[in-house]
């Protein structure tokens, strides 16, 4: 029984791990969130992910097809969600561990090129998730969460590329909706055995809300 846990959990006899050093590098030009980073860095963030998104993006689907991944040109919101969740539960010991990595800033603060090529990957990952909540309800897109509370409060999402959707209602606290599919893929790459990874499809639980939504102003 304890090896039988130890393997459902993911600690027993692993695949090799993927060598990625051809996969090529996210770089972000100012790492980071919220205070520390100006507004003027943050827009220089937005101007180079919304310039290499769509590249990116064509680069990560023959990744993906290459890895025995979804294709996120054949599958659509919540189908798409659903099947890159089973691919990740089932290939995710095929990364580059979280523990086994140089010491490093963790996310968002974290660099995504050398040794640690592997955020630039889940970065893709994530942001194919945004895709399909995006190409599936139009309220929502990519853009700068420069809200001045979460600023103040040094929110994670705070001057970083989110997806953003207009309240129908807004108030002087609150006038966007904020989503970070990031944080759903980094969380579970640093903490794999999370039961919210595990047992729980709170991927695609959260595309398909967001697909659901109706917030448009």
């Amino acid at each position: 029984m304890p090896n039988f846990l130890q393997r459902w959990l993911g600690g027993g006899d692993r695949a090799p791990v993927w060598d990625l050093a051809d996969y090529p590098p996210f770089e972000l030009p100012h790492p980071g969130s919220g205070r520390r980073l100006s507004e003027s860095q943050a827009q220089e963030n937005w101007a180079y992910s919304q310039a290499t998104l769509a590249g990116r993006q064509a680069l990560l689907r023959g990744w993906l097809l290459a890895h025995d991944g979804p294709d996120p040109g054949a599958l659509t919101g919540v189908a798409y969600a659903r099947a890159l969740k089973a691919w990740a539960l089932a290939h995710w010991p095929r990364l580059p561990a979280h523990d086994r990595l140089p010491e490093h800033a963790p996310w968002p603060d974290c660099r995504r090129d050398g040794p640690f090529i592997v955020y630039s990957l889940l970065g893709d990952l994530a942001a194919s998730l945004g895709e399909a909540i995006r190409q599936c309800n139009g309220h929502w897109r990519w853009g700068l969460n420069l809200d001045a509370i979460d600023l103040a409060d040094d929110m994670a999402t705070s001057r970083r590329v989110v997806l953003l959707a207009a309240l129908r209602h807004p108030t002087p606290e609150a006038q966007e909706l904020v989503l970070d599919p990031e944080a759903w893929v980094f969380a579970a790459h640093r903490f794999p055995n999370a039961v919210d990874f595990r047992l729980r499809d709170a991927w695609s639980d959260a595309v398909a809300d967001a697909i659901a939504a109706d917030h448009g102003g």
